[in-house]
């Protein structure tokens, strides 16, 4: 899925915070656990940035807190788990660690988040988007790089991206200044 999505969406020439392969170890210890190995990829090849300056995946390697896995991690779950005990109907899903937990893995600009439905294996982790406005939440059966694989062919069929995301001729992946 990988090689697809670089030519579909064009990794950047200088990275801005890549992942390093001997970060990972340390980054899946202070989670509390591994990660898929498609997001490992993507933050090493890409680093920190925007898909159409709309959509942003939370970087472990952020030198801030803000966009930071570690750092997001705490504060969206405890949302998340607050707007669950409003709307358990809503939110099927529980908070990670518990198993099956969703686990925070980006935002959007209008406030969407993305999370991994962290069932099983990491490599057989989905993406699931929580709407910010209406807690509806959406399913995608597919690991990060394979969401952003539809995003970028425009064959994601989303009722939280908006049309105008998922409609465009072409992508792009601008990294952070």
């Amino acid at each position: 899925m990988l090689e697809r999505l670089r030519l579909l969406l064009p990794p950047p020439v200088d990275p801005v915070e890549p992942g390093r392969p001997d970060g990972w170890a340390g980054i899946e210890a202070r989670l509390g656990t591994g990660l898929p190995g498609d997001f490992k990829a993507f933050t090493e090849l890409y680093g920190s940035g925007q898909v159409d300056e709309f959509l942003y995946l939370f970087n472990p390697f952020a030198a801030g807190q803000d966009g930071n896995l570690l750092f997001e991690k705490d504060r969206v779950l405890e949302a998340y788990a607050q707007t669950r005990a409003r709307f358990p109907r809503r939110l099927p899903l529980p908070p990670f660690p518990e198993p099956g937990g969703v686990l925070p893995l980006g935002r959007t600009d209008n406030g969407d988040e993305l999370f991994w439905v962290t069932e099983g294996d990491p490599d057989a982790w989905w993406v699931t988007l929580l709407e910010s406005r209406t807690t509806m939440q959406e399913d995608h059966h597919l690991p990060v790089t394979g969401f952003l694989v539809q995003l970028a062919t425009g064959e994601l069929a989303s009722q939280v991206i908006p049309a105008e995301v998922t409609n465009r001729p072409s992508h792009q992946f601008l990294p952070f200044a």
